[in-house]
């Protein structure tokens, strides 16, 4: 498969690619020009963070959950129950939304858990996970067009990813069955290195 710093030019370019596909789409759609080029930020704005930061190889230790930095155990869960390159990771338009999802969720957890040792302390604080998810039911509400336009490109963003590596296999099965030898080896892609280990030797670019 490839690389991480593959998949993120990879991602970079199909954004730009969208960009002007988007905005004639809006166009077309009967939206303002500037609505329309505000509404293509967004789904370009989606597309990136999802390749990069909401990355389908969320589901194995690499280096796109080093990004994360000290969050990056928020992932865990997810990549001991999704198994890697499963439909539920590396599918086209379900999994991005699952992610999306299971990043709000672990929000939502860590907000209860706050609230829960700060009453063992004897504070009170407000009602954060309800104000949280109130304030996005009322983005949907009022912004809906914005909201469908950054959760296209989000999903755009991790299904360019899966592409990219069903052609790559696609393509190394297909010249093994001409005969043809491949060369080209992307071992390191699935190479697992514990996070403490990668910490001690530097080696985040895996």
């Amino acid at each position: 498969m490839p690389g991480a710093q593959t998949h993120d030019a990879i991602t970079v370019a199909s954004g730009i690619a969208l960009a002007p596909l988007s905005y004639v789409a809006l166009l077309n759609l009967s939206q303002p020009p500037s609505v329309a080029a505000a509404n293509t930020l967004l789904l370009i704005g989606g597309h990136l963070l999802s390749g990069i930061m909401f990355s389908p190889d969320l589901d194995l230790d690499s280096r796109i959950d080093n990004r994360w930095g000290i969050f990056y155990w928020i992932w865990r869960p997810y990549m001991w129950v999704v198994p890697h390159r499963n439909f539920w990771s590396h599918g086209l338009v379900l999994p991005p939304l699952l992610r999306f999802l299971y990043f709000y969720l672990v929000v939502i957890g860590l907000m209860i858990l706050m609230a829960w040792v700060s009453g063992r302390l004897g504070l009170v604080v407000p009602d954060y996970p309800a104000r949280l998810t109130t304030a996005l039911l009322g983005i949907w509400r009022d912004h809906p067009r914005e909201v469908l336009a950054f959760m296209a490109g989000f999903v755009t963003g991790g299904a360019a990813h899966t592409i990219a590596d069903w052609l790559v296999t696609g393509g190394k099965h297909f010249l093994r069955r001409m005969g043809l030898r491949v060369v080209v080896r992307y071992d390191g892609h699935d190479q697992y290195i514990r996070y403490a280990q990668r910490r001690r030797s530097g080696s985040w670019e895996r």
